[in-house]
């Protein structure tokens, strides 16, 4: 979930990928989420209930984050031909299981999460739990939402303050 926090981590990523359009960057930060919305239709992963543990190794799981994350930079390697955009853009994939591995297992949002698995069984499952109360869960999003804003801000600000004028002769 963390779907604030994602977003946060975007706009802060932003100045370092100029040339990135922010859509593609958001969606770097939100490739874990997507994969399991695929994944969680095709009915491989889903929701943890009072009678399931859902463990979304495909998606969530240390070693498939990794997994994604190096596909994900090779794909930005191959369009854009950039290996700045490549390892940015990898970067931000595993961002995700950075945020999640601090806010799971996040029971204050969804009562019967355990947690992040580490590889495809189910144990171990780990994590932060920074969800786990509705305060945690507010000053995580809300926070880093507000400083990757901030980032993304200040530096549009400094970009448009640096770039020279052009003054026409009358």
């Amino acid at each position: 979930m963390a779907a604030l926090t994602h977003l946060g981590v975007a706009l802060a990523a932003k100045p370092a990928a100029r040339n990135v359009p922010l859509v593609v960057l958001a969606a770097g930060a939100y490739a874990l989420d997507m994969i399991w919305g695929v994944l969680a239709v095709a009915g491989i992963e889903g929701m943890a209930g009072p009678e399931t543990k859902a463990v979304n190794s495909w998606s969530h799981g240390l070693f498939m984050a990794l997994v994604w994350s190096l596909l994900a930079s090779l794909l930005a390697w191959r369009v854009s031909g950039a290996r700045r955009t490549a390892v940015l853009l990898g970067l931000l994939v595993f961002s995700h299981w950075i945020i999640d591995f601090t806010s799971h297992p996040m029971t204050a949002v969804f009562p019967h999460d355990a947690g992040l698995p580490l590889f495809f069984a189910a144990e171990p499952l780990v994590g932060l739990g920074v969800w786990r109360t509705q305060a945690g869960v507010t000053v995580g999003e809300y926070g880093v939402l507000a400083l990757g804003l901030t980032i993304y801000l200040l530096a549009r600000r400094r970009q448009r303050h640096s770039q020279p004028t052009i003054q026409t002769q009358s």
